[in-house]
């Protein structure tokens, strides 16, 4: 009798292994056919953008302006001069906006 009872439990505790592992099964191969019709969405969008892309075309001077193709030197220059122009700018409405008190003498 002992031994029967050892057998039922161990039966019962692979039966429970076996449904606690299909239902993770079940579950994950939801998720994956979920994920599947995503990526076929989003291929489908993906296509549909591509093609209003190449119907419109790509303008080649947007590519002309970008700062890689432009020498370094003259590049550094104005971003110097757009830094001490900035530099300058918030100085101006650091001090309109200070108190009379905490203002520089000469300004």
């Amino acid at each position: 009798m002992r031994v029967l009872v050892w057998i039922l439990v161990w039966v019962v505790l692979i039966v429970l292994g076996a449904l606690y592992i299909w239902s993770k099964g079940r579950v994950t191969w939801r998720q994956t056919k979920a994920l599947g019709s995503e990526i076929a969405e989003a291929s489908e969008r993906l296509g549909a953008v591509q093609a209003q892309v190449d119907r419109l075309g790509e303008s080649t001077d947007a590519i002309q302006k970008l700062a890689v193709f432009e020498d370094p030197g003259r590049v550094r220059a104005e971003r110097q001069t757009t830094r001490r122009t900035l530099q300058e700018e918030r100085r101006a409405r650091r001090n309109r906006n200070l108190p009379t008190w905490a203002r520089h003498v000469d300004s």
